[in-house]
């Protein structure tokens, strides 16, 4: 199913609604979808500097599954350094200044971190990834010693990022307005398989029943039990779509 299919679908129902509001019922259908069933994966590539700790990942990072640096797999740091690098940036500590770049050991021992707390980004609240690397006798300061250190080593695309994401837009960022055409595959239906279209639109056709101008409760109730129908197939798919089954005791 293509986005014109779907919008003519849903406007058999909601012909009273203007198509940029039928865009974001599917999108915010999309975005439960995601949130429900960790169905949309993605990866991204960071690109690392020396003396950097936090780096940026995209607001629609739901979850880190796992990170590789410079193609090995480091893991997930248990707890947090002692001592932090002064990297923030909202607000800003200007009294105060970001450890001495470290030196690069062939040894170090790479792992990595999540912050909410701090984003350099005006727009909207992000995930910060850290990485740092175990070195004994890293970093002292205010008379505490740490074994960790900021990453060493400055690289492109060296970080890549595998995680479960929120679902794609229709709309484009850079000129605020829904994709170009309508017969395309683009935003959520790119990101779920095509045998779950039916879900995006059973999901868009229930919330347009809750709008004021085509309310009805009883099609709301319908198309909504449709829906989580459909979010236990993902669900389902998601978990057992590697699995190759099971061996079950049986008694002779």
């Amino acid at each position: 199913m293509n986005k014109l299919q779907l919008l003519e679908s849903i406007r058999e129902h909601h012909s009273n609604l203007p198509t940029r509001q039928l865009e974001l019922y599917i999108e915010t259908i999309g975005n439960k979808i995601a949130l429900e069933t960790n169905i949309t994966k993605k990866t991204f590539v960071l690109n690392s500097v020396a003396g950097k700790r936090w780096y940026d990942l995209s607001a629609t990072v739901l979850k880190i599954e796992k990170i590789y640096f410079n193609d090995v797999l480091i893991p997930r740091l248990i707890g947090e350094p002692i001592i932090d690098d002064d990297e923030f940036t909202n607000p800003v500590d200007s009294y105060d200044t970001a450890l001495a770049t470290p030196t690069s050991v062939a040894s170090n021992k790479r792992m990595w971190m999540l912050s909410d707390y701090d984003t350099s980004s005006a727009t909207e609240q992000t995930t910060r990834l850290g990485i740092v690397e175990k070195v004994n006798n890293a970093t002292t300061k205010d008379g505490r010693t740490s074994n960790y250190q900021s990453c060493s080593i400055t690289s492109t695309s060296n970080i890549r990022v595998f995680a479960i994401t929120a679902i794609s837009n229709f709309i484009n960022s850079t000129t605020n307005s829904s994709s170009p055409g309508g017969s395309e595959i683009s935003g959520p239906l790119l990101d779920l398989p095509v045998h779950f279209h039916d879900v995006l639109l059973n999901g868009a056709i229930s919330m347009g029943y809750k709008n004021p101008k085509s309310f009805n409760g009883d099609m709301y109730t319908f198309f909504n039990a449709q829906f989580l129908e459909g979010i236990k197939d993902i669900k389902k798919f998601v978990r057992t779509k590697h699995s190759t089954g099971f061996i079950k005791p049986q008694d002779f």
